[in-house]
This record gives C-alpha cells, structure tokens and sequence, in this order.
C-alpha cells in the first residue's frame, strides 16, 4: 500500500502531529483516499493535491475521538475544548468534503467512464 505523504511533508505544509502518530494515521488515511478514488490516487501518487489530501485527513482522523466525536475548538488558557457530535460534522463526512476539496472530480466519479 502507498503512503501518500510522507512525514516532512506533513511537516512543510503545518502538520502538528508528532512523527510516531502520523505514521499510525497516514496509513488510513490513505487506504481512504485509495478507497475512494478507486485507485485512481495511486497512479497520481506524486501529486501534490493527493500529499496535502493525506495531510488533511491526516489531521481529520486525529481529531476524531474514539467515540466518533469531532474536535471543534481547543483552548490553551485554562485549557477548554468542545466536541461536535452530529450527521454533519462525522468523521467521514469531514473526510469526504477534504477529498472533495483536494482531489480532481474525475478521480472520485463512480460510473461507467464515457468516451
């Protein structure tokens, strides 16, 4: 399996994950993008729109608790931080708008290709 980006490239582009916890995460947010391409990231491997997609999710998916919640905002004084919690803000919905937003429509079409 491809790992779409690599940790430096996290890095350059603002990542805030420590390099242990991006290697966990990068493996399934690029199984996703994979998935949801249809394979079609996997020949655009070296694409820069596919590294920041991965970078995105990256972040996505280590947000997300263990009970499906999305982080919403965090403080650092006094330290505070609110959780979203419905259909429109799931982890998968937040995963599939960064694909939406990064990747070519073209890659994410499910049909029956016309020529």
């Amino acid at each position: 399996m491809i790992i779409f980006a690599d940790y430096e490239f996290y890095k350059s582009v603002g990542g805030e994950l420590s390099e242990n916890e991006f290697g966990k995460i990068a493996a399934k947010a690029s199984a996703y993008i994979d998935k949801i391409t249809f394979g079609r990231a996997s020949e655009h491997a070296d694409d820069e729109r596919v590294k920041r997609c991965c970078c995105e999710l990256c972040d996505t998916l280590s947000a997300a608790t263990s009970s499906g919640q999305i982080k919403q905002s965090e403080s650092v004084g006094s330290w505070s931080v609110t959780y979203a919690n419905s259909e429109n803000t799931s982890e998968a919905n937040y995963a599939r708008a960064t694909c939406r937003v990064w990747l070519p429509a073209d890659w994410l079409y499910r049909g029956v290709g016309r020529e």
